[in-house]
């Protein structure tokens, strides 16, 4: 029998791209899909209200501000109110702090009509203080965590109910990202990449945690032994000079190319040879690392956060501890030297985006929390009313 289509909220903070922002993106489209009503709450201005088109509406009167500002709670408290008293979605879906305590408090103040679900998305600490653990605890329906290794952490937190709480890695578009021999050709042509180069590829910001200055200092290891090596970084952030300045004093300029932020990644890394992702905070469940899995690219990752259970050491990638050089440098080598090992890998990372990871298998599995908590819900009212 068919399940009676849902009306889910799904709200985020964020104002620019990110992960965060690409996994409600890729959740609304999804649900959309498959016949259901989605509303993203967000602030003025972010780049969510322009993905909500065609599969969503767009409610972008939210400040979500932090810390103690009451112009801003004040205005986010009545309008959380309003949407609730007035829509009675099946679902609130919040994704950061100032989200959930905006929609926590407002249903907690109608008699908690609607399940609230609230995403793990990081690794940052929860602290445990009494406010903390009455927001997950009593106001909080369920928990999704986006990799096991943080559901672990938080499952012996205090402010967590450990059986209401489950892992779902974020999922891609596995076939906007399948390898593309045209595409190839055309991306290693505009990037200026000979047949003979071996192109290793970073997506990430450009900030302290995903570790380009391991990858820089292992490629600087290598220079001499694979002259064809290249490193190829998409991406922007607040790095991007003491980065280049680093390419620089490594001596290896001219093997390094910044290619900024681009929104056709899935065309960029067709030209990669190899991926990785040197990670050495914050990252749970990498996008990046789906999506050149999906087209065909074996990967390096650090052993950080989630990352360990994205690809298996000698399966689908390598992987070295985080924070390392040396390490990272023959892992590099390793795949630079036998091309037969990197197509090996290339396959297995493909069929393991497939069956795990792909946008799918995450919309279908985050449906079923849904589906879950509106049947808890029914049952309620059914036994209330007998």
């Amino acid at each position: 029998m068919e399940k009676t289509p849902l009306h889910i909220m799904i709200a985020d903070p964020h104002l620019q791209g990110g992960g965060q922002v690409r996994y409600v993106a890729t959740l609304a489209q999804g649900l959309h899909e498959k016949g259901h009503r989605v509303t993203i709450a967000c602030r003025p201005g972010s780049v969510l209200a322009d993905h909500a088109r065609g599969c969503a509406t767009a409610l972008d009167r939210f400040q979500f501000r932090g810390g103690l500002r009451m112009r801003s709670w004040t205005n986010d408290h009545r309008e959380a109110l309003r949407f609730i008293r007035n829509e009675k979605p099946d679902i609130l879906h919040v994704n950061g702090s100032q989200d959930h305590w905006t929609f926590a408090f407002a249903n907690s103040m109608l008699g908690k009509p609607v399940p609230l679900v609230r995403t793990r998305h990081n690794t940052y600490k929860v602290k445990t203080n009494l406010p903390n653990r009455i927001l997950n605890r009593k106001h909080t329906d369920f928990q999704i965590v986006v990799c096991h290794s943080v559901r672990e952490t938080l499952s012996r937190h205090p402010a967590f109910c450990a059986d209401r709480m489950l892992t779902i890695h974020n999922g891609v578009d596995a076939h906007r990202y399948k390898a593309d021999t045209e595409a190839r050709r055309r991306a290693r042509a505009e990037f200026h990449y000979s047949d003979n180069d071996i192109v290793c590829g970073i997506v990430a910001r450009l900030v302290p945690a995903k570790g380009h200055t391991f990858l820089f200092q292992a490629a600087a290891l290598l220079q001499e032994k694979h002259p064809e090596l290249r490193i190829a970084v998409l991406g922007q952030g607040v790095l991007e000079e003491a980065l280049r300045k680093e390419a620089e004093t490594l001596g290896i300029a001219d093997r390094v190319q910044f290619l900024g932020f681009r929104d056709d990644m899935n065309y960029c890394v067709q030209a990669f040879d190899i991926g990785a992702q040197p990670s050495i905070d914050c990252d749970t469940s990498s996008f990046s690392m789906k999506e050149q899995m999906a087209a065909g690219i074996p990967l390096i990752a650090s052993d950080y956060g989630g990352l360990t259970e994205i690809i298996d050491d000698g399966v689908e990638g390598l992987i070295v501890p985080a924070g390392t050089v040396e390490p990272l440098a023959a892992a590099l080598e390793r795949l630079l030297s036998d091309a037969s090992l990197r197509t090996a890998m290339a396959e297995k990372g493909k069929a393991r985006v497939a069956a795990e990871f792909s946008s799918e298998v995450f919309v279908s599995r985050t449906l079923e929390v849904y589906q879950q908590l509106a049947a808890e819900k029914r049952r309620r009212k059914e036994s209330a009313s007998c």
